[in-house]
């Protein structure tokens, strides 16, 4: 059986793992980046490409964006192949005036950790993005706002970790681990075992059946997204655009249960944005239907109706194909970074749900701090692994039956 030494073993090649992986190869750590495919072959192959602070939660995940945004420029620059970093600027578009109260308290959360809002009236809003349709009220813009290409983000942050001396091994799925002493010695693999001195699980979507391995409850479920992608052609919009409503959708899964509207019962909220080859990537909806990853003629039928009563230009676009993601959801609406109390030399880097492809930055640049000893620049204490109950427990088996 042949033995693999390395500083860092990490699961995970979506670009959460491949951002642990290039930071940690900068750091001079000798890494191992492993994973049961191919590089963004899951979730991070399969969205869109919002690096956004305005869509996210005030508090700390709106301060894991802003630090996030920060460096991503500075990643990009550093990569040898392109992965489409375009700063566009954003649009919370406002179709109720109802809405923008209950967008008072978002737009100061923004504000105070030094993210621009600038409201537009109706004949503002048209003047910056004359496609949008003169029925919608307003906007809020954020100039700052990018996109990325997140399929190629992944495969430069991998190309960059492995200019950097990191291995990979493709279509490799751990078979198990061997502890010792609330520790992992090994990480059994096909043909082989990798012994590393720590150890990072990024899996997404499969990131409960992997901690299940070393006794660890991380209760990261499968959330379906659709997207419409269309043909090359002039572009509807300059910034990316993003439906008000779209917060809701994102921050409250239960609504879809409570709702008889079936674009709520989707977890539909509108947004466009118009990526480096002229294409218009338009979603999206939000259902928990465990590992279907099968478009529905339901959802893309909200997802384009939507679009064109926002911005009518779209129904004169053609459609060039449609496809679906899971996103990695967790109950409590907050990603897994830490270090484990259970098993010291785990690392947890899981569960980012919509924000993954912005985060990823910051996240890696956290896991490789963990990993070289040294402290986060923000306290990540309320993300901690350790904040569910183990498997097995009778608190865990409780919540289990609850679900």
């Amino acid at each position: 059986m042949d033995t693999i030494e390395a500083d860092l073993a990490i699961v995970g090649g979506g670009i959460i793992g491949a951002s642990c992986a290039y930071q940690a190869a900068k750091r001079g750590l000798k890494v191992v980046l492993v994973d049961q495919a191919v590089p963004a072959a899951g979730t991070s192959g399969a969205c869109d490409g919002y690096v956004a602070v305005s869509s996210k939660k005030p508090g700390l995940m709106m301060e894991l964006a802003v630090a996030s945004k920060q460096i991503y420029p500075e990643i990009v620059r550093e990569l040898s192949l392109d992965p489409e970093y375009m700063p566009v600027g954003g649009l919370l578009v406002v179709e109720d005036p109802a809405d923008l109260e209950a967008l008072e308290s978002h737009v100061t959360a923004l504000r105070s950790v030094g993210v621009p809002m600038e409201y537009l009236d109706r004949q503002r809003m048209l003047a910056f993005e004359p496609n949008l349709s003169p029925t919608l009220h307003g906007a809020w813009r954020c100039p700052v706002e990018a996109i990325v290409n997140p399929y190629r983000m992944t495969l430069a942050l991998v190309a960059g970790a492995v200019e950097r001396g990191t291995r990979t091994l493709w279509r490799t799925r751990p078979k198990g681990f061997e502890t010792n002493d609330g520790r992992i010695a090994a990480m059994l693999i096909p043909g082989g075992r990798i012994v590393a001195e720590q150890y990072v699980f990024c899996a997404g979507v499969w990131s409960q059946e992997l901690g299940r391995l070393v006794g660890i409850e991380l209760p990261v479920i499968p959330r379906r997204g659709e997207l419409v992608v269309t043909e090359r052609g002039a572009a509807p919009a300059r910034h990316y655009l993003m439906s008000a409503k779209y917060l809701v959708a994102k921050a409250d899964p239960e609504a879809a249960s409570r709702s008889s509207d079936p674009r709520m019962r989707i977890g539909h909220g509108f947004c466009l944005e118009v990526n480096a080859q002229g294409q218009c990537i338009i979603g999206s909806t939000r259902a928990f239907v465990g590992y279907d990853r099968n478009v529905t003629p339901e959802g893309i039928a909200i997802i384009l109706a939507e679009a064109i009563k926002r911005v009518p230009a779209v129904a004169h676009t053609k459609v060039l194909r449609v496809f679906a993601g899971l996103r990695p959801y967790v109950d409590d609406k907050k990603p897994i970074i830490g270090r484990s109390g259970r098993v010291a030399n785990l690392l947890v880097a899981a569960g980012h749900e919509g924000d993954g492809i912005c985060l990823s930055q910051i996240t890696g640049a956290i896991i490789a701090d963990l990993a070289t000893g040294r402290r986060p620049t923000i306290d990540i204490s309320p993300l901690t692994p350790d904040r569910f109950a183990p498997p097995g427990t009778a608190e865990n088996r409780a919540k289990t039956a609850i679900a």
